[in-house]
């Protein structure tokens, strides 16, 4: 019996793409529908920016590596003495699910791997501190150029 055309599933080879950041690379990569993928290599020493997405909600898995991380609640950006950063020391095995509006930043305590899904937002990340004088004008643009990036993945 034929399988009715509304039930037909395919798959397909989707690409890559690497880019070079202060604190290491990440390789981009398509996913399902309204979801990206993307492997963040932190350097050992090194660290993100402090930033939080307005709508994106990710999942980060630790894969390899010691990470020590800082995150909050989405009160933290308005009133960190009433809603405090956590901190927390990531190894392999390790999730963390960040939820839009809730800041964070990764450091490298070795050299890590880290697998990111997240939903496919073009929206900028706000930057609340960074190690490498990136700032929120250069964010956008930067980060429109990664959303044209995905859609071309």
């Amino acid at each position: 019996m034929l399988m009715a055309l509304k039930e037909a599933k395919s798959a397909w080879r989707s690409g890559s793409g690497k880019t070079d950041k202060p604190w290491g690379h990440e390789i981009k990569w398509a996913a399902l529908g309204g979801v990206a993928g993307k492997t963040l290599f932190l350097n050992k020493g090194c660290r993100t920016s402090l930033k939080y997405h307005p709508l994106k909600n990710e999942a980060l898995f630790f894969r390899a590596g010691k990470a020590k991380v800082m995150f909050g609640d989405e009160g933290t950006v308005k009133n960190p003495v009433l809603h405090p950063y956590k901190i927390g020391i990531f190894k392999p095995g390790d999730v963390l699910n960040v939820q839009s509006g809730c800041p964070y930043r990764i450091e490298a305590l070795e050299d890590c791997e880290i697998i990111e899904i997240g939903d496919k937002n073009a929206l900028s990340a706000v930057r609340l501190d960074d190690d490498y004088d990136r700032h929120l004008a250069s964010d956008e643009k930067e980060n429109q150029s990664d959303a044209s990036d995905e859609e071309q993945v």
